[in-house]
């Protein structure tokens, strides 16, 4: 095909695109009148009425949402199909969300299945059970945005796929795209996507492999699948996530996929409000990392000592008795800090919630609900609700205590047992977590595992950096080279400030991570780079599930990734540092989008021998 071919058939594109855009602002003028008309009704109801109203001008808005989405990127894939039966033609366009009078369709419905397939003879299983056999034409793939391609491709029966146009666009995308997705997924992961929705499910794989955008799909599925719209809802649903930036990062990007109303909530928040605690939350307790790792393990210790019903009591008071004969005299003086300054921990929190679940027989949250009366209005009560999901989703699971896991799982629907794991073995950065899924009496079929292995959001120089520091890893050939990745060893913290100064002073980036082990040092980078708002100073633990364009790996030293040997460690906890440290450093490595510096006193080509 000649350029001039292309440019005929891209200006065609860009006149379908344009009116379908037009149509759809229009239609989202007069969805906008409505709602206004609602208002205007709404006052004049009474209160059932308006419950009634309340629940159109919902809708209304929700469809004012998805035409405001519409408008500017309608679809992203076009197919002409022939209908081999009755041989009428038709195109199907399909994109986030449904107009079907202009030809879209929601990516959730079966017709969507074809969009994977090459063209020719295809099928897919109707609604009503029958089978839809079609000629599939022509299939053009786009990427829209603001009502303009970016993107296009195309190919028929007998022509190969062949680009038409690209745009240049920054490697920090936004919104549903789907093609861009697609060529990471496959069309084998578009399956998982549309499972079977009852039982639990794992998309595993390492950093940057997608498995985060994977399961994200799976729950905007799930919501808007029209078979499974009175299984889930968005308020039966939630996701916990490891920290604040996390919640934050997902509570923008779930909005793109069409998924509203979803709790995201760390454990911690979670339990805080079940408990109706007073008080603040610390991942870790402590003055140094080995008197936090020290204080953990014996905690630990207790809580895998708890055999029968617990005692009758709550609190700091229950704690106090659970943890005395595990504690040293030190840990029971940071105890008491602890319990003076009212701040509870990961497994404090854990504790606590299974005595809760024990004294009431289920997990409950206090909110706002509506019981109708028998003059059939209906007013407002504040109580206990029981806590039953039907879906739950663990972003890191790799990370959670398995007593925390079982807590979660009690609240799941046990018809559906819909929960969806989300991590990597291999990227464990705490004491005591999950080592297998037999631990909580979960049983994953074979059908129900997926395993990213390519890594997608680094350059090859950096992944090959990390296999060469003997992690095990697939580098995809389409991705880019980068820019070689830099070690320097022998540095001190002045020379280490210096070197990161150098780096903002001659670099081009959105954002920089440094990134230290621990926060001993923490303090020290934060004051020297916080006038700088692209540079973010954080733990590798606080890292866990962020990217930069460029990562500082810092204050690299032997010391703090291998010497795990003190004699003053538990066997047990000697064997899980090792595993940690070096699971840490594949964490903070794989945060780099497009550089990588490690720097020190000491190599990780050293280290990691």
């Amino acid at each position: 095909m000649n350029q001039a071919q292309k440019d005929e058939i891209l200006n065609k594109a860009k006149e379908q695109v344009a009116r379908v855009c037009d149509v759809l602002e229009k239609k989202q003028d007069l969805v906008e009148i409505q709602i206004e008309k609602s208002k205007e009704t709404f006052k004049k109801k009474d209160s059932e009425g308006k419950m009634f109203q309340n629940e159109i001008t919902k809708q209304n808005l929700k469809r004012f949402s998805e035409l405001e989405y519409l408008k500017n990127s309608p679809f992203f894939i076009r197919c002409e199909v022939t209908n081999i039966q009755t041989k009428e033609k038709s195109v199907l366009k399909f994109g986030k969300f449904g107009s079907s009078e202009d030809g879209i369709y929601s990516w959730v419905t079966p017709a969507a299945e074809i969009r994977f397939d090459d063209p020719g003879p295809v099928s897919y299983l109707r609604p009503d059970g029958e089978m839809e056999y079609l000629d599939l034409e022509e299939k053009d793939q786009y990427l829209i945005s603001n009502k303009e391609i970016k993107f296009l491709s195309t190919e028929s029966i007998g022509s190969p796929r062949e680009l038409i146009y690209q745009e240049y666009f920054s490697d920090r995308k936004s919104g549903f795209m789907l093609p861009e997705i697609v060529a990471e997924m496959e069309k084998s992961q578009d399956v998982v996507i549309r499972a079977n929705h009852l039982g639990p499910f794992l998309i595993s794989g390492p950093a940057g492999s997608g498995k985060t955008t994977l399961a994200l799909h799976r729950i905007a599925f799930l919501l808007q699948s029209p078979d499974l719209i009175d299984t889930y809802s968005s308020e039966k649903i939630i996701v916990f996530v490891q920290d604040t930036g996390t919640k934050e990062y997902f509570s923008s990007l779930l909005p793109s996929l069409g998924i509203d109303d979803v709790l995201i909530t760390t454990y911690s928040d979670w339990a805080f409000s079940i408990l109706e605690l007073r008080g603040s939350f610390s991942a870790r307790i402590g003055h140094s990392e080995i008197e936090k790792d020290h204080y953990e393990y014996a905690k630990i210790e207790a809580l895998r000592e708890i055999k029968s019903e617990l005692p009758a009591k709550s609190g700091f008071e229950l704690l106090e008795l659970i943890y005395s004969p595990f504690l040293n005299h030190y840990q029971k003086k940071i105890f008491q800090d602890q319990k003076k300054n009212n701040i509870y921990d990961r497994i404090d929190l854990t504790i606590l919630l299974m005595a809760k679940k024990q004294q009431d027989g289920i997990l409950q949250i206090v909110q706002d609900y509506y019981i109708e009366q028998k003059n059939g209005q209906y007013k407002k009560k504040r109580g206990p609700i029981a806590l039953k999901y039907s879906l739950i989703l663990v972003d890191e699971f790799q990370n959670y205590l398995p007593e925390q896991l079982k807590l979660m799982k009690f609240c799941l629907n046990q018809q559906l047992k819909s929960m969806i794991y989300v991590g990597d073995l291999a990227q464990q950065v705490r004491i005591g977590t999950l080592r297998d899924f037999a631990d909580i009496n979960e049983n994953i079929s074979a059908e129900r595992k997926v395993i990213m292995h390519k890594v997608y959001r680094n350059t090859q120089n950096i992944l090959h950096f990390i296999e060469n520091l003997d992690y095990k890893i697939t580098i995809p050939k389409e991705i880019a080279v980068g820019e070689p990745v830099s070690e320097v060893g022998d540095l001190d913290t002045f020379l280490e400030f210096k070197y990161i100064r150098n780096l903002i002073a001659t670099k081009h980036f959105g954002t920089m991570g440094v990134l230290l082990k621990d926060d001993e040092k923490l303090a020290l980078f934060d004051e020297e780079f916080e006038d700088d708002e692209k540079v973010h100073v954080m733990t590798i633990r606080e890292a866990q599930g962020v990217e930069f364009d460029i990562v500082v790996l810092a204050d690299v030293s032997r010391k703090d990734y291998a010497d795990t040997d003190s004699d003053d460690l538990p066997a047990g906890l000697v064997e899980e540092n090792i595993k940690i440290n070096k699971d840490l450093i594949y964490v903070a490595l794989t945060r780099a989008i497009k550089e990588l510096h490690v720097i020190g006193r000491d190599k990780l080509s050293e280290i990691l021998k």
